[in-house]
């Protein structure tokens, strides 16, 4: 997550359904705080994290699986947008979204991919 510039745990013990964070995100000026909650944890496989912020409340659902030798990434994301304002831009904001997931996600390929030669 490249816009990520601050993560605090807000509950004590093991990552698990239920753990909170506070994360801070910052992505062409604008700054975006918001409270992450795990949902679901299987790792490495499954992670499932509901994130709320003053402007919408989104899930992430991210899943590995073993495919022809090889590892495959589906992530999705639902966004509800709870302010007018972000209603109204809401087409603009998820194109940006996506094409920042898209840019991170190649990015860890990348990464993974450099470590496997």
């Amino acid at each position: 997550m490249g816009a990520l510039v601050e993560s605090e745990p807000l509950t004590d013990g093991p990552l698990e359904p239920g753990s909170r964070f506070r994360d801070v995100f910052e992505d062409h000026g604008q700054r975006i705080e918001l409270e992450a909650e795990l949902v679901e944890v299987d790792a490495p496989r499954v992670l499932v994290v509901h994130l709320v912020s003053d402007v919408f409340e989104a899930t992430i659902d991210q899943r590995l699986e073993q495919v022809d030798g090889g590892t495959r990434l589906t992530a999705g994301i639902e966004t509800t947008y709870t302010k007018l304002a972000a209603r109204l831009l809401a087409s603009v904001v998820t194109r940006h979204a996506q094409k920042r997931l898209e840019d991170d996600l190649a990015r860890l390929k990348e990464l993974v991919e450099s470590d496997a030669v």
